[in-house]
């Protein structure tokens, strides 16, 4: 069986269905693209501040929604342990932002911001457009987030100019991860392309080569005794016109 056409089919043809799609490779070009860490991860500066963004992990909800998990360390030189952040967010199936936390391990101190929800059920964008209820809940949400988080940090006598920024640090990623999420309302149709093998081809119906016109006949053809009868006929009737 030759699969080189179902192959050329199923590369051709995608199948896409409608719901919430995280555009990673957008987000990594935002922070100077996926560099570092085997790809893993990009490094960028931030005030003046070196911090290293790790590939989000996506996690589809069993209502259709999902779940965002991104790692934001702060690096802190050669002679100095990193300190790690989280950020979380999660959408509903139509789009809507419906909560994000934050949370920042000093050490062997975990310092967390509050879970802030949506206070409302927002409609989701157009199909192809940046969604999560509006932008204007989703900057509320994310100033509730990062507020609290720097004040409890502001708590713990943080003094180094990057454990400070921090909480700014991952709004920026908040801000940016919150761009590169898309509701897809109508998927695209599968498209029948050269190939097909599920529906071949029709054969094209056969006729004489090009350059050549098909000659039709019809009845049977002259048995062999009428053909001698015909010419006898034919000699007879010479015979009489050669007569004076």
């Amino acid at each position: 069986m030759n699969l080189r056409p179902l192959v050329l089919f199923l590369l051709t043809v995608s199948v896409a269905r409608a719901g919430v799609e995280v555009d990673i490779e957008k987000f990594g070009e935002s922070l100077g693209g996926w560099t570092k860490e085997k790809k893993k991860a990009a490094e960028y500066k931030f005030s003046e501040v070196d911090f290293r963004t790790y590939k989000p992990e996506v996690t589809t909800a069993p209502d259709g929604g999902v779940f965002i998990s991104v790692r934001v360390d702060h690096l802190r030189g050669m002679f100095s342990s990193d300190d790690h952040a989280s950020l979380e967010m999660s959408f509903a199936p139509d789009g809507t932002l419906l909560s994000s936390q934050a949370s920042i391990s000093i050490q062997a101190r975990r310092i967390s911001s509050d879970m802030f929800r949506n206070g409302g059920k927002q409609a989701a964008g157009a199909a192809g457009q940046v969604v999560g209820g509006t932008v204007a809940q989703a900057a509320k949400i994310g100033s509730d987030v990062f507020g609290t988080l720097a004040s409890k940090l502001l708590r713990e006598n943080v003094t180094e100019p990057g454990r400070i920024a921090y909480p700014a640090a991952l709004r920026h990623n908040y801000n940016l991860l919150f761009q590169c999420v898309k509701f897809v309302k109508d998927p695209p149709k599968a498209l029948v392309v050269e190939g097909d093998p599920l529906r071949p081809k029709p054969e094209e119906p056969k006729g004489a080569p090009e350059g050549m016109f098909n000659v039709n006949t019809f009845g049977e053809p002259p048995k062999e005794g009428d053909k001698k009868e015909e010419k006898k006929e034919e000699a007879k009737k010479e015979g009489e016109t050669a007569k004076p």
